[in-house]
């Protein structure tokens, strides 16, 4: 009894041994995974955060906390983009400091001591305070989880006793990175920790998920998968977590017959399955993968032979005279054709046979030339794109052969470069200019790789890092211009919606009673008035409702006064009408001489409406002339014979941005309804999506939406690559899906495309 319960007690000083090299790729696929997850959590919990902000409001009774609720939801929902963005930037920040052992901001802050507290200004001492117990709330949610994901975090970092503030993915950093985040909002100490604490109890529940994902993927890279036994609480006990699953205990099943269950990408898993017998040394029957090359079984010095291949493609990559002397020796391609979308690893896997290295690394070649023959045959990446990534053909097939986890793990360095360059190829489309700065830093990246790479693949993330740092620039310009055309474009929508609002409050009101005079200067100058009010201070603000009244005062001024009591009541409004008016056309900056002119008029007309009620006349005018039809919007065009409408478009250049305002005209109720599937499709985009757009003349361009109206859902569209954005109505934007013009560009990576069609391929053979 005692054997076996020392049997089930892990012993710590048995660690597995890892290289530098090994501890960073797990350490960054740790930071890639719990970044991408917390700031998805971020993403989905705007509207649980403007809700609770909202019903706390209402509940309080105290008028400065309903204000400063209503206040931080407000600037929440303003600033949320922004607050994602920052997380996500200081989350990799905080970890790569805590990776080289390094301290830093807030983190310090909060290791300090009390005495080193209070020498801090008192906000920055409500601050550390506040996210000392909110890290420690968080803490004792995830206890169990934490305590074994410490010791595997510690065995990478090379800890043996890892303390919470060295912790890269400890809640300390993830506090210290929210709390950074809502700096976003720009305001009082007290506002960003109201947000805080009301991010705090959604992220709770996400950081809980990330932890235990966190430990499952460790134990499947062999990282102390025996720790639960010695760190798990007994079952029972006030916080003890359910019993582990019988599939985190057990080693990993083969992966499913059916290529679709590996997962989109799992290659490895399905390879494995393939070459599961002849690799335990037990063929069956000559029997060889489906649209794989049959070898030879492995001699007993593949790994030599592996080595000495792996040299002879590293040659290759490197001098292309050497190569050239070597290939016409050994029978080796011209590395001359890596540079165009000539796939040399068929010729390579010649050679190969020759050379006769194992059968896996036989099928790995076998696979990565599948892979590129794909990416070449793919007609969503552009030729010159293709080029750019048929220079890697060797250096990937190398990462292949050296680290079999390539095809299985989408966090793989090279496959992350891969994806990335297609990222940065979406906003390309087909037009790829080879002098923008972007694709001369991809081609710079490549030609290091093909120059230096041997086998750490910590060449491939560097090269990312470096991409990803120029993509963030250009982004961060695309995100000026978005902003700035955004700013712009509310400013239009909302003078739309106020000369909309300032004519109807005319037009309700004048009738062709209403003499012409008084119609014109309502028209012309009072809509005007209104507007501008309404743009400064809404249509529930006093000055807004006394301009409205005083059309109501003005249009009963000049109507005849039948009684001496309505003579009175002119004389004692007439002083206050006036001024009403004055302030009115103050607003719009009116020349004197146009208010002389029609002050004149107004004394006349006000000394016929009284001399017409002397005399019982019914109208001031001898005759009634027509109302003069309200005057028409500035962007207002006549509509179209065509059912389906026009586009009509709209140039705007204002503080240095360029904004193309496309809107539809003219189209049939019949056409544009709510339940069009062109409308819908509109409706299901989102902020990052993108689309193409046809032109009548040059190639096709692509936008990402980078901003939503929230007043009339204008879609604002921009590229990293153009100055220029544009505007578009959804009627417009359903109007070009319907007619062909534009479609939505399917964003999946160029690798992960390459093997889904291996998958299949495999799949049919």
């Amino acid at each position: 009894m005692a054997a076996s319960a020392l049997s089930n007690v892990v012993d710590l000083n048995q660690r597995r041994q890892l290289s530098a090299a090994e501890s960073s790729r797990m350490l960054n696929d740790c930071r890639e995974m719990a970044m991408r997850r917390l700031s998805s959590s971020l993403r989905e919990m705007l509207s649980e955060v403007e809700e609770d902000l909202f019903q706390m409001a209402e509940a309080s009774y105290d008028r400065e906390m309903q204000n400063l609720y209503l206040e931080v939801r407000g600037k929440a929902k303003e600033k949320w983009p922004k607050i994602e963005a920052a997380f996500s930037r200081h989350f990799i920040d905080i970890f790569n400091h805590k990776m080289r052992g390094e301290m830093s901001g807030a983190v310090k802050t909060l290791a300090s001591s009390t005495q080193e507290l209070r020498l801090v200004e008192e906000d920055d001492l409500a601050e550390s305070i506040a996210l000392q117990e909110l890290s420690s709330r968080l803490r004792e949610q995830n206890e169990s989880e934490l305590s074994l994901l410490g010791e595997r975090v510690g065995l990478l970092l090379g800890k043996n006793d890892l303390k919470e503030e060295e912790n890269p993915v400890s809640p300390l950093a993830v506090c210290d990175a929210l709390k950074r985040a809502c700096d976003e909002l720009e305001g009082s100490v007290k506002l960003k920790l109201v947000l805080l604490k009301q991010i705090e109890q959604h992220v709770s529940k996400a950081l809980r998920s990330v932890y235990a994902d966190l430990n499952t993927e460790m134990v499947r890279w062999n990282i102390l998968p025996e720790l639960k036994s010695a760190y798990r609480k007994p079952v029972g006990s006030p916080s003890a977590p359910r019993p582990a699953s019988r599939q985190a205990e057990e080693p990993a099943a083969v992966a499913p017959t059916q290529p679709a269950d590996a997962g989109g990408g799992d290659l490895l898993s399905f390879l494995h399955q393939l070459m599961q017998s002849p690799l335990r040394g037990q063929p069956q029957d000559g029997a060889t993968a489906p649209g794989l090359t049959a070898v030879p079984a492995a001699a007993p010095a593949i790994d030599n032979r592996q080595a000495v291949f792996i040299e002879s493609l590293t040659e290759m990559q490197r001098l292309d005279t050497l190569m050239q002397e070597k290939g016409r020796v050994q029978g080796l391609p011209d590395l001359g054709q890596a540079l165009g979308t000539v796939n040399v690893l068929h010729q390579i896997k010649a050679n190969s046979l020759a050379q006769g290295v194992g059968q896996l690394d036989a099928i790995t070649i076998d696979i990565v030339a599948m892979l590129f023959d794909f990416i070449f045959d793919d007609a969503k990446i552009p030729d010159a794109i293709k080029a750019l990534v048929g220079r890697l053909q060797i250096p990937v097939l190398k990462v292949a052969m050296l680290d079999k986890s390539f095809f299985s793990s989408k966090a793989h360095p090279a496959r992350r470069l891969l994806d990335g360059i297609s990222h940065a190829a979406v906003a390309w489309g087909s037009a790829v200019d080879q002098e923008d700065p972007l694709f001369q830093e991809i081609a710079f990246i490549v030609d290091r790789i093909q120059n230096e790479f041997e086998r750490d693949v910590q060449i491939f993330t560097d090269g990312l890092n470096l991409l990803n740092a120029v993509q963030a620039e250009r982004d961060a310009m695309a995100e000026g211009i978005a902003e700035r055309s955004a700013e712009i474009m509310r400013q239009r929508e909302t003078e739309e919606i106020a000369w909309v609002v300032a004519g109807e409050a005319v037009t309700q009101r004048v009738t062709s009673a209403v003499p012409q005079e008084v119609q014109r200067f309502l028209f012309d100058h009072w809509q005007h008035a209104l507007k501008e009010l309404y743009i400064r201070h809404g249509e529930e603000h006093h000055a807004y409702l006394s301009a409205v009244s005083m059309i109501d005062d003005l249009i009963w001024s000049v109507a005849p006064k039948t009684s001496s009591d309505e003579r009175k009541q002119l004389v004692n409004t007439l002083p206050g009408l006036l001024r009403a008016m004055h302030h009115g056309l103050d607003v719009i900056n009116l020349p004197q001489e146009q208010r002389r002119s029609f002050f004149d008029t107004l004394v006349a007309l006000h000394s016929s409406a009284v001399k017409a009620g002397l005399n019982g006349a019914e109208t001031v005018a001898a005759a009634a002339t027509p109302a003069p039809a309200a005057p028409a919007s500035p962007r207002e065009t006549q509509y179209s014979v065509n059912p389906e409408g026009e586009l009509f478009i709209t140039r705007i250049s204002e503080n240095d941005v360029q904004i193309e305002e496309v809107a539809l005209v003219g189209a049939s109720p019949a056409v544009v309804t709510a339940g069009d599937r062109h409308l819908q499709q509109v409706s299901a985009l989102g902020r990052g999506d993108w689309v193409e757009f046809s032109q009548a003349e040059g190639p096709p361009t692509r936008a990402r939406l980078s901003w939503i109206s929230p007043q009339r859902g204008i879609f604002l569209f921009t590229n990293p690559r153009s100055p220029r954005a544009t505007s578009i109505s959804q009627e417009a934007l359903a109007y070009q899906f319907r007619v062909g013009m534009a479609q939505v560009v399917t964003e999946t990576p160029m690798f992960e495309r390459a093997v889904n069609g291996v998958l299949e391929s495999l799949s049919v053979n």
